[in-house]
């Protein structure tokens, strides 16, 4: 019976006494884990009451073991969703491992390709040896980003479309919700791209693209003859800048007098061949040398787009010796997507296989 009235006092203590509230971290470290400035923009959920507290950043690599340790200011967590304000971040006590990953951190602001554990811990007050009130640690292995390249309209290229498509190679690896932005400015006189990027008032400053390719905005003003223009992506993840393309230009300028398009569809397979996406419209057309007997053309089409569909029943195609243009017309074929992506592995009578990467677009009727 006294044991019973022991326990019971027990569990009437433990009931009075004050549960502590878990903080709790947001942190996204695909995106926010590639630079040392945005570390800080950790967000953490209090739901106490107003407190001062103190922050505690320890990033390690599975390798080469610590790679740097940030220990801010005090400030106040207020109830609710927190960030860290400036004035904490201001001062802060930064401190480097030994290793080369943090020699690069420390000289560039950038983490380089590894496998980190970004850990945070909140002190109660402003002393880092004081009562740690929570913590939590959160892995990733980086990778770096591709450079993001343009696909068309092609560098210094002449065309004569008013309203363009434009197409680039997506952000790679892939960031979940990932959005792009393309901005398109007229280059006047001999004004850099860049000078004129940066300038000049904005013909095309589309944001929220959720694909690697516009189509010219209904909206916009057509291009005008003769003038010359430049352009740009960038990726965005909500308000943080993730990768900028190269500056490409183009110039519109039409042909005055009718000209037979057909020998100038037929770009060299080589040329299609070294990684950029060719625009497919209605069909593909390529050219190669054959200095073998006359044959079938071996081929196959895969769809990434959607990598699990199946493409059947393509068209035969016959290749002779010499010079061959090759036509392969897809439209009105099966699984065949306007702006969808595609692979097509061709294997020559040689022997030797290629690869071409394209974009397949319904032809105009």
């Amino acid at each position: 019976m006294k044991g019973l009235r022991i326990l019971l006092t027990g569990l009437l203590l433990c009931a009075l006494m004050p549960l502590k509230a878990q903080i709790t971290f947001a942190f996204m470290p695909e995106i926010q884990g590639r630079t040392l400035e945005n570390i800080y923009k950790v967000r953490m959920g209090n739901p106490a009451g107003r407190q001062t507290v103190n922050l505690v950043i320890n990033v390690t690599e599975a390798k080469s073991g610590a790679v740097v340790t940030i220990r801010t200011n005090a400030f106040e967590l207020m109830p609710g969703m927190n960030t860290v304000p400036p004035g904490a971040v201001y001062n802060s006590g930064v401190s480097f491992g030994a290793s080369k990953i943090a020699t690069v951190v420390k000289q560039s602001g950038f983490f380089p390709e590894g496998d980190y554990d970004y850990c945070f811990q909140l002190y109660e007050g402003n002393n880092h040896n004081s009562t740690l009130l929570d913590e939590q640690c959160f892995s990733y292995n980086l990778q770096p980003f591709s450079a993001m390249q343009l696909i068309q309209p092609y560098d210094g290229d002449k065309l004569c479309d008013k309203r363009p498509t434009f197409s680039w190679q997506p952000l790679i690896p892939a960031i979940n919700g990932v959005m792009y932005r393309l901005l398109l400015v007229e280059v006047k006189g001999d004004q850099q791209r860049a000078e004129a990027l940066r300038m000049n008032l904005a013909i095309i400053n589309q944001r929220q693209i959720p694909m690697p390719m516009l189509l010219y905005p209904s909206l916009a003003n057509e291009l005008a003859e003769g003038k010359k223009y430049a352009w740009q992506v960038s990726a965005y993840k909500n308000d943080l800048l993730l990768a900028e393309s190269e500056m490409w230009d183009f110039t519109v300028e039409c042909e005055k007098a009718p000209v037979d398009p057909i020998p100038e569809a037929f770009r060299n397979l080589e040329d299609l061949t070294k990684g950029n996406f060719y625009i497919a419209r209605g069909q593909v057309l390529f050219a190669f040398n054959n200095t073998y007997a006359e044959t079938e053309l071996k081929y196959s089409i895969q769809c990434l787009t959607k990598p699990d569909q199946q493409l059947k029943k393509l068209p035969k195609v016959k290749v002779t010796r010499g010079q061959n243009q090759v036509v392969i017309d897809l439209s009105g074929k099966s699984g065949f997507v306007d702006g969808s992506f595609y692979i097509m592995d061709v294997k020559l009578p040689s022997g030797e296989q290629k690869q071409l990467r394209f974009i397949y677009k319904q032809p105009e009727e």
